[in-house]
This record gives C-alpha cells, sequence and structure tokens, in this order.
C-alpha cells in the first residue's frame, strides 16, 4: 500500500513538471511568433517565458480565487441574493417574464408560450 502512495506521488510530480514545460513553451512560441512583429521586442527564452507566467500569476491570479482558477464571486452572489430576496414573488415572476421574453433567462417569447408553468392554471 505505501509503494502504491509513492507512486501516485511519483506520477503527480512528473505531470506537474510536464505541465510546467508544456505552459513554458507555450508562452515561449507564442510570445516569439507575436511580439517581436507587433511591438519590436525581443525573443525570449524558456525561463523567461517561466517567469512571465509566475509574474502573471501574482499579479493577475491571487485576488479573488481560492485556489488555482476557481473564482468564488462572493461579492456579486450575496449582492444578487440580497436583490432577489428584497422582492416579492410576483416582482420575481414579473422580473423573470421580462428577462424571458428578452432571451435573456432561458426561454425566449416564442417558447415560453407553451411553458408547462404557464399553461397549468389555464387547463
Amino acid at each position: 500500500m505505501k509503494r502504491n502512495w509513492m507512486f501516485k506521488v511519483a506520477k503527480m510530480m512528473i505531470g506537474f513538471a510536464g505541465f510546467v514545460l508544456l505552459a513554458g513553451v507555450a508562452v515561449m512560441l507564442l510570445w516569439n511568433a507575436l511580439i517581436p512583429d507587433i511591438f519590436g521586442g525581443t525573443p525570449i527564452t524558456w525561463v523567461q517565458a517561466l517567469g512571465l507566467l509566475i509574474l502573471a500569476r501574482i499579479l493577475v491570479g491571487v485576488r479573488g480565487h481560492t485556489g488555482w482558477g476557481r473564482h468564488k464571486g462572493g461579492y456579486w452572489r450575496a449582492r444578487w441574493e440580497s436583490k432577489m430576496a428584497a422582492m416579492s414573488p410576483e416582482e420575481r415572476k414579473k422580473w423573470k417574464d421580462e428577462w424571458r421574453r428578452h432571451g435573456c433567462w432561458g426561454e425566449t417569447g416564442e417558447e415560453q408560450a407553451g411553458h408547462p408553468e404557464e399553461t397549468k392554471g389555464e387547463a
């Protein structure tokens, strides 16, 4: 059992190293294909491309994330939920119907006409 655990850790380390290698190569190739022609910059090496990835992570990726790429959206979610909680059921239905009519909340106005919830009371 202990050997199986060590094998999994080794696979994870190899996978992470492969990801870092490929990400660095991708950034380097994109940079060298675009930046020298567009802005007159110089080509970069693989190590410099890794440095750019780390710098981008520090500058952009730290705030508002719980991990690598998982965004909480806590402020906007709380604001939306408080706004919806303050509405009466009739206001919520009116709001949803208005958004459906514009095609922004699921079905469009034509599809809404045959919606099962809408036809319950009519039958």
